[in-house]
């Protein structure tokens, strides 16, 4: 419980008050993105849906293969999401560089 709220606070921080499940994607809100972390998010999340209408990014959930993969759940899930926050919407250049590794 203690690394959902820690999540949630470090969320609060970067502007967002919505994550949630939505399908086979993970939606954060509301998030306002200049075209060059448009681009990297495209490039480190593939298959992300922007929504600038409505202020929020749709993204595929994550899994533990891409192909063949089952969703990740828990703690892998809440550092997924703090990676992403951290690479994409605070533009964070080390977060970005780990994105895809296993550390």
């Amino acid at each position: 419980m203690f690394e959902v709220a820690e999540f949630r606070n470090h969320a609060r921080r970067a502007g967002l008050t919505d994550i949630t499940a939505q399908g086979k994607h993970v939606r954060f809100a509301p998030v306002d993105l200049p075209e060059s972390a448009q681009m990297r998010l495209k490039r480190l999340y593939p298959g992300t849906i922007l929504k600038p209408g409505i202020r929020a990014i749709l993204v595929p959930f994550p899994t533990t293969a891409r192909i063949g993969g089952k969703p990740l759940r828990g703690t892998a899930l809440l550092t997924w999401a703090r990676q992403l926050v951290d690479a994409v919407i605070l533009g964070e250049v080390a977060s970005a560089a780990a994105v895809g590794t296993s550390a």
